[in-house]
């Protein structure tokens, strides 16, 4: 009986033991710290860019990489002498302790480890007891056997009591004393030591001198240990306390919001601290001003082209109230003027145009959409460049309708605006003129990428990479904030015909106030507004730099005034000033071959052309069409008239530039030097079939709504001919209503309605305009 009782007994404490070594195994959760962490934005260099405080309003920073080995020596001196010797606990210390607190009747030491007190803290600092202390201890051995020395001093330093409700060294360095943990001098990392001691009682706020003598009294004890020569112990001792918890940075705010996601993490940009310090101080200051005109939001954003990096984000400063929390440059907006670059790039790729090509600037309409540019007016013609610079509306439509709406919704698709995610035809031709919705992140992104494409063109020896870095448009810690990689439509040729003419900005036409704004740089810029003045716009390109103004109101509202040249491009030129020097493209000369063009028209030059240039420009260029405007014709000894051998023998044969009625209407009024093709003499029999007039107004297929007159009703429609001076005879709606000469206009009261206007000359050519009177 004796033996069964011992063996029963035997088993019973090896089960006990096997059930100890279980419980000891298991006895600390998987997580030991389940804390809120507050979010924290660091840029390149690791500066604190901006904190907000955790959901338990604790200054509490994640975990960092490592813990600063001046701290670390200054609290092992302090709290925890043999932390990189002893197994979690320190059983002499703790006798002792024991002994200290049983002779004077109450706890006077705890001999407590950085494990023990990792420990505690996890457990959320329970009531001290003799029985918790056992606990501590029983969980500091595992403690040991599960993380490093090092994990060990992270975990610590990222959750000591820092005094009122600043938790870890990271906080605590920034909130005390304004600056990164590996920064701190010995005299504050030593404040810092002391702290957690006793941080209810004693913390910068008060009992200052108790604090400095703790500080002190570790200094010295650095000093002797050989931690620090004299004189750097003389200057530490001297050294002041803070006043007072600074107030973190709180830049790059919405930047913070789009990395951390509700994580509470530490995020590392590639922002700069001082360049995002500065371009907030121009935006705020602009926006002051702005604010007085009830627009109460502008956004900014600048890229490092080379890096291949966003170094500021200014995703709104606002009014308080007006929707500064919106995070503009990820919201969908009009891009207005914005997007004409792409399509002007896309053309000359695709050999539509040549950078000086004559384009159509006349009014027009189409199915009902009728373009105008900015300032009500027409040039009949204007080079392509030119038209691109001065951002005029008509041209640019003319050329969409030409290139096509779904071939250039695919350009700006592979160019990353990848919320324009509707058909083509659910934009139509008001695509070029801000018809789709795009993020400014977005837009700066492409024109980024077409920089990068002149730059790395020129880098690389004039060859292209299988794929090119397209900036991204989805910052966060996990993914590179800044690259993907994907190849855009733009050669190297059409990005610097495009560059080249947003640098050439006699600017812009479309826009008032450009004539005050200046640099003493090399720029390629090009301003937008939306409809309804909702939008302004600004983007400035060199090959370093990448800068996207926005300004407006976050809740869409429009206002006067709110319109790129005026109240972005300002911002703009400010924000560039603040950048280093920067430079201006090569041409990318294995892009270009010699290309004859008419010095004229800007075409192709053709066989007619009476002066032709030769011009280096991209290859393919040379797919454009040939010259539409030298014409050959017979004209009299004086030049005055057209004619053949019916009526003069000795015709004279000439090549004349020659543009259609409604253009050279509009073309002459700003060339006075034009001549137009001469008119037929009355004598010849074999006269031109071609009409040589055009209808000005109403246009064909518009929509016309006419104002009224209080007195007299609806006010007459006036009908305009732009026509050499012959005589004409109108019909409207079948009915003979007069013939001019001369100036031809006529005026006529018609009724609501669809209505139809028919032109003849003398020569029977007819010209006719449908219309609608709303």
């Amino acid at each position: 009986m004796y033996l069964g009782y011992r063996r029963r007994h035997k088993r019973l404490i090896r089960f006990g033991v096997l059930l100890l070594l279980i419980w000891f195994w298991f006895c600390l959760p998987p997580t030991l710290f389940t804390v809120p962490t507050s979010p924290v934005l660091l840029d390149q260099n690791e500066q604190l860019l901006a904190a907000r405080i955790a959901a338990d309003q604790q200054w509490r920073f994640a975990t960092p990489d490592s813990v600063p080995i001046r701290f670390r020596e200054a609290i092992t001196t302090f709290e925890d002498k043999h932390f990189d010797s002893h197994i979690g606990v320190h059983f002499p210390s703790i006798a002792r302790a024991l002994y200290q607190n049983f002779k004077n009747t109450e706890v006077v030491s705890g001999g407590s480890t950085i494990s023990m007190q990792v420990i505690r803290m996890s457990r959320g600092n329970p009531r001290r007891t003799y029985f918790e202390k056992a606990k501590e201890i029983i969980r500091a051995l595992r403690l040991e056997t599960k993380y490093s020395k090092d994990e060990i001093m992270l975990m610590y330093a990222t959750h000591a009591p820092m005094g009122g409700n600043v938790v870890g060294l990271e906080a605590a360095s920034w909130r005390y004393f304004n600056c990164a943990p590996h920064q701190l001098t010995w005299a504050e990392t030593a404040t810092l030591a002391v702290l957690p001691n006793a941080p209810s009682l004693m913390h910068p706020g008060k009992n200052r001198d108790a604090l400095k003598a703790k500080r002190n009294r570790l200094l010295k004890t650095l000093h002797e240990q050989g931690a620090m020569d004299l004189l750097t112990y003389e200057l530490s001792i001297e050294e002041g306390l803070p006043d007072k918890p600074k107030r973190l940075p709180q830049k790059a705010m919405h930047l913070l919001t789009k990395m951390d996601r509700g994580k509470g993490k530490r995020s590392i940009s590639s922002l700069d601290v001082t360049l995002q310090t500065e371009a907030e101080k121009v935006i705020s200051r602009h926006q002051k001003v702005l604010a007085e005109n009830l627009v109460h939001n502008a956004a900014a954003l600048i890229i490092d082209v080379k890096k291949q990096q966003i170094v500021s984000y200014i995703g709104n400063v606002g009014t308080p109230g007006q929707g500064e929390h919106v995070d503009v440059l990820e919201a969908l907006r009009s891009p207005g003027s914005t997007l004409k670059p792409f399509l002007y790039a896309a053309m000359l790729d695709d050999g539509f145009i040549t950078p000086k090509q004559l384009l159509r600037d006349v009014p027009v309409n189409f199915s009902g959409f009728a373009p105008k540019n900015f300032d009500k007016s027409y040039r009949g013609v204007v080079p392509a460049d030119e038209a691109l610079a001065r951002s005029l509306n008509v041209p640019a439509v003319e050329m969409l309708k030409t290139y096509g709406v779904t071939p250039f919704h695919d350009v700006l698709l592979n160019s990353g605006f990848r919320n324009l995610n509707q058909p083509s035809s659910h934009y139509g031709l008001s695509l070029i003129l801000g018809g789709g919705e795009v993020t400014p992140i977005q837009l700066a992104s492409a024109y980024a990428e077409m920089a990068h494409t002149l730059n790395t063109f020129y880098d690389t020896n004039g060859k292209y990479a299988a794929k090119h870095p397209l900036f991204r448009h989805d910052l966060n810690q996990d993914e590179d904030p800044s690259l993907r990689s994907e190849p855009l439509t733009f050669s190297a040729g059409s990005a610097f015909h495009t560059m080249e003419a947003l640098f050439k900005v006699n600017r812009p036409a479309s826009e008032a106030g450009w004539e005050q704004l200046g640099s003493s740089r090399r720029i390629g810029w090009k301003t937008g507004t939306s409809y309804g003045f909702r939008d302004a716009w600004a983007v400035g390109c060199t090959p370093e730099y990448v800068v996207l103004v926005w300004v407006g109101n976050a809740d869409g509202v429009g206002r006067p005034g709110v319109i790129g040249s005026q109240a972005a491009a300002p911002i703009l030129f400010d924000l560039f000033d603040i950048l280093p020097a920067t430079t201006w493209f090569h041409p990318p000369e294995d892009e270009f071959v010699p290309l004859r063009i008419c010095r004229q028209s800007g075409h192709r030059a053709s066989r007619h052309c009476t002066t032709i240039d030769t011009v280096y420009t991209s290859h393919h260029c040379i797919e454009a069409s040939a010259c539409p405007y030298h014409v050959p014709i017979f004209v009299n000894a004086q030049k005055t008239q057209r004619v053949d051998r019916s009526c003069d023998a000795k015709p004279l044969a000439i090549n004349w530039f020659s543009l259609p009625a409604l253009e050279t209407w509009y073309f002459k009024n700003s060339h006075p030097e034009h001549r137009e093709i001469p008119p037929w003499n009355p004598d010849c029999y074999n006269k031109s079939t071609e009409a040589d007039f055009s209808i000005l107004h109403p246009l064909h297929k518009a929509t016309i709504k006419l104002p009224v007159d209080m007195q007299s009703g609806q006010q007459p429609l006036v009908m305009k001919v732009a026509n050499n001076g012959e005589t004409l005879h109108w019909h409207l709606d079948d009915l003979y209503i007069g013939t001019t000469q001369g100036i031809h206009e006529m005026e006529r009261t018609v009724s609501p309605g669809k209505h139809q206007l028919l032109v003849v000359n003398l020569e029977g050519e007819i010209q006719v305009s449908t219309f609608q009177i709303e």
